[in-house]
């Protein structure tokens, strides 16, 4: 029975292989990541339109749910910055500017979004994430950034914007309200900037240079944001800044823990933020998966696919049901979470713990927490996501990764968070199907005194008349097969004196009906001018397809070569 437990919950086989020795470890590692998380949780959800409990809810149940079923060691699931701007964006149009709305949608945002990571992990098909590559991503996560920057700008700057909008429109507002511009709360705000700034490397450098180990002093300079915001909230209630100044604060965040409630379920508006849900969904999952298999690297661990959707689907249900925002794994907390020493998700249900000690306990001394605070935190913890390197690193190698990635950033910003993913990934799944829809074939020869054959563009080579070599370099479907087809024809039409062509497949791993179709007439079309098709070097599963086809049966066996020399060897001239 335990064995069966361990198996459906890996944190119970971690503690049980370790045998306790990893508490202390664990124990650090979660009070250290409870002091980054508290003061990002209460940022993300100002950023997401709700209330900064909600924030607190999202970082108590789904991360111990997480623990209990993640296959990851070290990843920190709770509120994340790009989510928190995607919620903020389904949110405008459904709740309409009204408070109770925003928590219901976002009730059944978290909702969605866990029935959808849990189908697609009952039908096991967490490939589906594969279709966004690595450069739409990160043109994804720069453009978002770049977004949620600029709405922090108003916030930390003490003027008013609406939470709606693209980055154009935002921009503009800030402009038309410049003159609401408060001197108080733009202190506030550039001084906290500045000293979670100087908080980092600066820090990090000077605890060094009086002593301090560089793992000791990495990890005090993440006490920061808590520091700030106990700092900021003290000097706001000292001076009544928001009475006397204007500061917008927080305002009173409710104590205790929510418990289980199903009456969002009976809201109307599930069919409307499924589309939303699904983004939210894929992106959180990309991010966490990323996030994980990075860290587990690191450490020789392995990470299942298929169990992330589920746990991060159980946590996001989990999550609304006890009044929690849309969850995943967040990279600067699990960095923070792997580098403090933690070696299982125990040290998640740490940080769960005194997160929830915050909530019931403590949340009644954030009502003078200026919201400029939230607004520095939220810009120091999102820049480190702009990656203008990754752009010209893609638009030098690859033009259509490059542009892909730059349509994304551009998207984001002047589509919307949904619009621009959707261009980048479809721009990049368009220029993935050009890229294929027109294949690599070379002509081959031998180099001479080996087995070995080659492009006769590129190498010295010999070659005979009556035999003509190809190679394709790539998969044969029906969006270049057409291709494929006219360029072997147009080598075979250029030769005289031929009487064999020898197609080596070993660049090919896949075939479908409509390639085999055309290699069928391939093959009729030279057996019209007496001239006979073999193959060489067929993949196993590519053979495997092929057996028992109508184009196999016409080859034979006797036409069919294991590798490009043997064919050379039966049918050249000193055969």
């Amino acid at each position: 029975m335990f064995k069966l437990l361990q198996r459906a919950m890996p944190l119970l086989a971690d503690l049980a292989r370790h045998r306790g020795r990893q508490i202390p470890q664990d124990l650090l590692a979660g009070t250290i990541t409870a002091v980054l998380l508290i003061p990002q949780a209460l940022a993300y959800a100002v950023l997401a339109g709700l209330p900064p409990q909600m924030g607190l809810y999202a970082s108590v149940l789904p991360p111990v749910v997480y623990a209990l079923l993640g296959s990851s060691r070290t990843l920190a699931v709770g509120p994340v910055a790009v989510a928190a701007v995607m919620v903020a964006s389904a949110l405008n149009a459904y709740a309409a500017n009204d408070p109770a709305q925003y928590i219901t949608g976002a009730l059944i945002l978290s909702a969605l979004t866990g029935l959808i990571l849990l189908v697609l992990a009952a039908l096991r098909m967490g490939w589906l994430t594969h279709f966004i590559s690595h450069p739409v991503l990160s043109g994804f996560t720069t453009g978002a950034a770049i977004f949620i920057i600029g709405t922090q700008i108003g916030p930390l700057l003490g003027i008013s914007v609406s939470r709606g909008g693209h980055f154009p429109d935002l921009l503009e507002e800030l402009l038309a309200n410049l003159s609401q511009f408060n001197v108080a709360t733009a202190l506030i705000g550039v001084g906290s900037l500045a000293g979670l700034l100087l908080a980092r490397r600066p820090l990090i450098l000077l605890l060094q240079r009086y002593g301090m180990a560089a793992s000791t002093a990495a990890i005090t300079s993440k006490t920061a944001p808590l520091v700030l915001v106990a700092i900021a909230t003290l000097i706001c209630q000292a001076g009544s800044l928001s009475q006397s100044q204007g500061v917008a604060t927080i305002g009173i965040v409710p104590q205790g823990l929510p418990g289980i409630d199903f009456a969002f379920l009976k809201q109307p508006g599930w069919l409307a933020l499924l589309p939303a849900a699904g983004m939210i969904a894929l992106i959180g999952y990309v991010e966490s998966i990323s996030v994980a298999r990075s860290l587990a690297f690191r450490r020789h661990e392995r990470i299942d696919p298929d169990r992330e959707l589920m746990a991060l689907g159980s946590s996001n249900v989990a999550g609304a049901l006890v009044g929690a925002m849309p969850v995943a794994g967040g990279f600067a907390r699990s960095m923070v979470n792997f580098d403090a020493g933690a070696r299982t998700q125990a040290a998640a249900i740490v940080t769960a713990a005194w997160v929830a000690l915050a909530a019931m306990f403590f949340t009644g001394l954030l009502a003078e927490l200026p919201k400029a605070v939230l607004a520095a935190i939220i810009i120091v913890a999102v820049f480190q996501l702009i990656n203008f390197a990754s752009i010209k690193h893609s638009w030098t190698y690859d033009l259509g990764d490059g542009i892909a990635q730059m349509a994304t950033i551009i998207g984001v910003l002047l589509l919307g968070i949904e619009g621009g993913l959707l261009l980048g990934a479809l721009l990049g799944v368009g220029f993935f199907m050009y890229r294929t829809s027109r294949p690599h074939i070379a002509v081959v020869g031998r180099i001479k005194g080996s087995e070995h054959f080659r492009n006769i563009d590129r190498h010295q080579v010999e070659t005979w008349p009556e035999l003509l070599l190809m190679r394709v370099d790539e998969n044969i479907y029906f969006a270049n097969s057409p291709r494929v087809e006219d360029n072997l024809m147009h080598q075979v039409v250029c030769r005289e004196g031929l009487h064999h062509v020898i197609l080596i497949l070993s660049g090919v791993a896949y075939i479908d009906a409509s390639g085999l179709e055309m290699l069928e007439a391939f093959e009729r079309s030279l057996g019209d001018k007496g001239i006979s098709l073999h193959l060489a070097e067929v993949k196993g599963p590519v053979m495997d397809r092929l057996a028992g086809t109508r184009l196999v049966h016409n080859l034979g066996s006797e036409r069919i070569h294991l590798s490009a020399d043997a064919a050379v060897q039966k049918l050249g001239p000193h055969a």
